[in-house]
């Protein structure tokens, strides 16, 4: 990820909270009104599916487990690696 954050415009900035405070939605829906959710879960193991409206998501889960080293046989380490597209947000690079 590019070492940015997302700047938006102060003209920006107040037409989303103008449109909170009246409970205007670009997509005209109302306050509390939400979009359909599904989740499906794949054939492989550890992978899910989620859409929620339009918007789709895939997650693939995996892990190993090994033995501790010897001199530490109470411990142990999790790792955690997160790929993003770009197409989620210009700030995400790949690789």
């Amino acid at each position: 990820m590019k070492n940015s954050k997302v700047v938006i415009s102060s003209c920006e900035k107040d037409f989303i909270l103008s449109c909170v405070r009246s409970g205007k939605r670009m997509d005209r829906r109302h306050t509390y009104d939400y979009r359909k959710l599904q989740i499906s879960f794949g054939v492989d193991r550890g992978h899910c599916e989620v859409q929620l409206g339009k918007t789709r998501v895939l997650a693939q889960v995996s892990s190993e487990v090994v033995c501790p080293p010897p001199n530490r046989p109470s411990e142990g380490q999790l790792f955690f690696n997160l790929e993003l597209s770009p197409m989620a947000s210009p700030a995400y690079e790949t690789g």
